[in-house]
């Protein structure tokens, strides 16, 4: 997949700039969006001494910030070839004082903008599929959800149903979009370092994963790009975990209290 042009969403974070890193490793020709600007920038500006990466900066909930992501990628390489979707929000908060708000943030942070920028990747691809009459899985898109897709937490209801509704936009879309051959997967994380693990307790993460340790962004970096590769060109609906074992723990996820 040397040399495609894929856009990665959420760059910014711990897990964002180790999958560029991996797709840059690649040859690949990066597009990079992220809130933070400061740290997208300088990531684009670092893989851009060996390779080609922009950054945009972007909250991907809002359509126009999709629309520049899109039209960036088509003015630098002229085409999409992979979409990665690595944004990760986590709130907490008790279910019952949880403002409308919050739970519609983390809705729009962790669900539609997924959806948005999956919609506007797959319509690309549909042009250039059409245009071409390539039908054979060059084309891909990957989410980023936790655990928490198929458990829950008591005080993470928002995120929990952020991500459920992620892993099933995930398996929707890959159906939605067979028939180009376009391929929509997802990679789950439990306890990565990352930003998001500040909030938890490491050591009781830690001891609810059955390799007893922490993950490293690296670890998922290889799904992802491996499930964007051609060496996953039969895989499609799935969602790849990489958390240690924890979900396969006893059947189900401990629970993981807060610092």
């Amino acid at each position: 997949m040397s040399g495609r042009s894929v856009i990665i969403v959420g760059a910014g974070s711990a897990i964002g700039e180790a999958v560029a890193r991996r797709f840059a490793a690649a040859g690949d020709r990066l597009v990079l969006a992220d809130v933070d600007e400061a740290r997208g920038r300088a990531l684009a500006a670092d893989l851009g001494k060996n390779g080609a990466a922009v950054f945009v900066a972007a909250s991907t909930a809002n359509r126009l910030h999709v629309h520049n992501i899109i039209a960036e990628a088509l003015e630098s390489y002229g085409r999409i070839d992979a979409l990665v979707n690595v944004t990760l929000e986590i709130e907490w908060g008790d279910f019952l004082d949880c403002p409308e708000e919050a739970f519609d943030s983390m809705i729009a942070g962790n669900l539609r903008s997924a959806f948005l920028m999956s919609q506007a990747a797959a319509r690309q691809f549909a042009k250039q599929i059409d245009q071409s009459s390539e039908r054979e899985g060059d084309y891909a898109i990957v989410n980023l959800v936790s655990t928490e897709a198929v458990t829950a937490a008591p005080d993470r209801v928002a995120f929990a149903a952020s991500q459920g509704g992620l892993q099933q936009l995930t398996k929707a879309a890959a159906l939605a979009l067979s028939d180009y051959g376009v391929r929509v997967n997802a990679v789950g994380i439990g306890a990565i370092s990352a930003e998001y693990m500040e909030d938890f307790d490491k050591k009781s993460a830690k001891s609810t994963v059955p390799l007893n340790r922490i993950g490293d962004p690296t670890e998922v970096a290889e799904a992802i790009f491996f499930l964007a590769s051609p060496a996953a060109s039969y895989i499609t609906g799935q969602t790849l975990f990489v958390d240690g074992g924890r979900l396969v723990r006893s059947g189900a996820a401990d629970y993981v209290e807060k610092n």
